[in-house]
Formats: structure tokens, C-alpha cells, sequence
């Protein structure tokens, strides 16, 4: 009766290490994603920084939503990704971002026409009843939006800000440091 009992102890117990081995690799895949994506961010806003450029990489670039026209598909902070595509790439249905009127405003609207394989389009926010009043001009074009995460931008708002940053860098500092001053037969034990 021992012996089973031992070996009960002993199967909970590899069910247990089994388990915590399970976290600490899902743990350690999450922060390996975390980094990544971080890592990114840096490199796409210090070349953008270095060039004077719109944060580019592999030929996508990223904005935040400014405003409700493409609500419900794209709702206002969202973050998107546009694919650099040339006009005549682009089909009716398409969402597409484009040079407003000057090229320091972007615009992100559907394509309802296409006209002259790309030489123009016309557009319309998705919230809106009516199409654009002018039709774009087929050079104005940034690309087609390919992936769209809602609310992100009031993230990045934020840490663009000095307390924002602060937070960061103070989240960065402490996920590094507190595993290293922790004793190590506490991390074993939990």
C-alpha cells in the first residue's frame, strides 16, 4: 500500500513539473513574440526617424486610424498594415490608403470603382451613404490595407508619450531584472 501511495506522490508530482515545464515554455514563446514584435517597432521607427520617411518594412507599412469613415470594418485607433501596391493591383471591394489632399494626410477608404485599370478610383468610407466627391487619382495611392488590429493605437498613442515611455522602460527593466534577483529555490518552488 506504500509503494502505490509512492508512486501516486510520483505520478502527481511529474504531472505537476510536466505542467510548470508546459507554462515556462508558453512563457518563454510569449516573450520571444513580445521581443520580435518590439524589436520591429524600433528597428521600423528608427529608420523612419533616419530617413525622414514613413515607417516602412518589407514594402508594408503601418498606421493608426484617425477617424470613423471605415466603421464597422475599421474601427477609429485601430492599427493597420498596408501592402505598397501599384493601381492596378487594385479591384473594386479593395480597401486602400492613399495620399489625401497633401502628402502629409493618409486616407483610408473602399474602392467602389475602378477606372482606367487604376489611372483613378472611386471611393467611400464605409460609414459613409455617398462616394467621395473627386475621384483619386490613380499616383495617389499607398497601398491596400492587408490586416487591420482595432484599439492598438491608443496603445501607441500612449507610449508615445513621455509617461508612456516611462512605463515601457520601466516594464522592460523589471521583466529583465526581477528573475534575476529572485533566489532561484523560489522560482523552483512555485
Amino acid at each position: 500500500m506504500t509503494e502505490d501511495r509512492n508512486e501516486d506522490i510520483n505520478i502527481e508530482e511529474n504531472k505537476k513539473t510536466n505542467q510548470n515545464k508546459k507554462l515556462e515554455l508558453v512563457g518563454n514563446i510569449a516573450f520571444i513574440i513580445f521581443m520580435i514584435i518590439i524589436l520591429s517597432l524600433i528597428f521600423i521607427t528608427v529608420q523612419s526617424k533616419l530617413t525622414g520617411q514613413e515607417p516602412t518594412l518589407f514594402n508594408h507599412r503601418i498606421y493608426i486610424v484617425d477617424s470613423g469613415s471605415m466603421s464597422p470594418t475599421i474601427k477609429l485607433d485601430s492599427m493597420i498594415i498596408v501592402k505598397e501596391s501599384q493601381p492596378s493591383e487594385i479591384s473594386a471591394g479593395d480597401v486602400i490608403t492613399y495620399y489625401g489632399h497633401n502628402t502629409s494626410s493618409r486616407v483610408t477608404h473602399r474602392v467602389m470603382e475602378v477606372i482606367d485599370n487604376g489611372k483613378s478610383f472611386t471611393t467611400r468610407g464605409d460609414a459613409n451613404e455617398s462616394n467621395d466627391p473627386l475621384a483619386l487619382e490613380g499616383e495617389k495611392l499607398i497601398g491596400r490595407v492587408v490586416f487591420a488590429i482595432p484599439a492598438i493605437g491608443r496603445v501607441f498613442r500612449f507610449l508615445g508619450t513621455k509617461v508612456g515611455m516611462s512605463l515601457l522602460i520601466t516594464v522592460a527593466i523589471a521583466w529583465i531584472a526581477i528573475p534575476k534577483l529572485l533566489p532561484k529555490d523560489s522560482k523552483e518552488n512555485s
